[in-house]
């Protein structure tokens, strides 16, 4: 009944910003706007958001092979596909990683059951290097808007003290004595066996700090991923003759990815438009009905890869992981 009450709730709320975002602009004059859109800057948006997803997935497997978890690129591309569809359907933008999880699950041979620990280690390294990488890549298009005399230092320093906190949960999480004091409160959980389960997962997380090489490309992978994101609404916005510089979109296009994460509305629906066009309007002097505009095209181009990702998942098929030889 709770789970009921917070997906109505949930529900709720992003028709209610919706609503709130059509009440403050001219919706008649958004439309016409988007209809007036350059289509050759949408489809090279398109192609870029494609390979917004190819780069993240690449992440995702270097890290999976990394810990000996090795499936084939292409599988690991449809499962990919299928957790964005379900990162736009459920109540947040993190809820495709428990598709990730339960279909990259290690199986025993022995026992024929499956161990999600190592799975769900990839997954969270996956997004917690994703993290970093992205203050990272903020404070860099913060401090050049600095340099540039088109931002303010506050940005900067946001950015730079997230990307420095975030290290040392890193380095904390790597830590032997951290790791005993969480085994000491695992072994006291009792219930359906979740302390065993969090100290397993733990374990494999630490685990990574054995691959240092393999966690630097993926922070390198995530600064092109979140180039290739801010890249997709610098040139929608383009496409309707808005002039910002792309720096903008590399600074505030994190800030309202990471936001969305909240579970507060379905898939950020209607929380990613409005922050868009909050930002853009006030910061950047940019039109509510082109703001409002570059949001929604944004958003039919999103749609779009998640619908492949549901029209992939009604063909989906498990596959088993590759031998050593073939996962060379």
């Amino acid at each position: 009944m709770k789970r009921k009450i917070f997906s109505v709730s949930q529900i709720i709320i992003t028709v209610a910003l919706l609503f709130y975002l059509a009440k403050k602009v001219n919706v008649p004059a958004s439309i016409k706007v988007m209809q007036q859109v350059n289509i050759y800057y949408l489809l090279v948006s398109m192609l870029l958001f494609l390979i917004f997803l190819m780069v993240g997935n690449w992440r995702w497997k270097i890290l999976l092979d990394a810990r000996g978890q090795k499936f084939s690129y292409g599988y690991l591309m449809k499962v990919y596909f299928v957790s964005w569809f379900f990162n736009n359907i459920l109540p947040t933008t993190v809820g495709g990683d428990v598709f990730r999880v339960a279909y990259t699950a290690k199986k025993d041979e022995a026992t024929g059951k499956r161990s999600t620990s190592p799975a769900l280690a990839a997954a969270f390294v996956d997004r917690f290097i994703g993290f970093i990488g992205l203050f990272f890549f903020a404070s860099l298009a913060s401090g050049a808007l600095f340099l540039t005399k088109m931002g303010k230092n506050q940005y900067l320093l946001f950015n730079i003290i997230g990307f420095f906190l975030l290290m040392i949960i890193l380095f904390a999480v790597f830590s032997d004595r951290i790791h005993r004091m969480f085994s000491w409160i695992f072994a006291r959980v009792k219930i359906l066996n979740l302390g065993e389960k969090f100290e397993r997962a733990y374990s494999e997380i630490k685990e990574y700090r054995q691959v240092k090489t393999k966690l630097f490309y993926s922070f390198l992978l995530s600064l092109i991923v979140q180039a290739l994101l801010g890249l997709v609404w610098f040139l929608i916005a383009k496409g309707v003759s808005v002039d910002t510089s792309v720096l903008h979109y590399f600074l505030y296009i994190p800030v309202i990815g990471v936001i969305t994460m909240l579970p507060i509305t379905v898939g950020g629906l209607g929380m990613r438009e409005n922050l868009f066009v909050k930002i853009f309007n006030t910061i950047l002097n940019v039109a509510r009905e082109k703001a409002t505009a570059i949001s929604l095209l944004y958003l039919i181009v999103n749609l779009i890869f998640a619908l492949i990702g549901g029209i992939v998942f009604l063909f989906f098929r498990r596959e088993a992981q590759l031998s050593k030889a073939g996962g060379r």
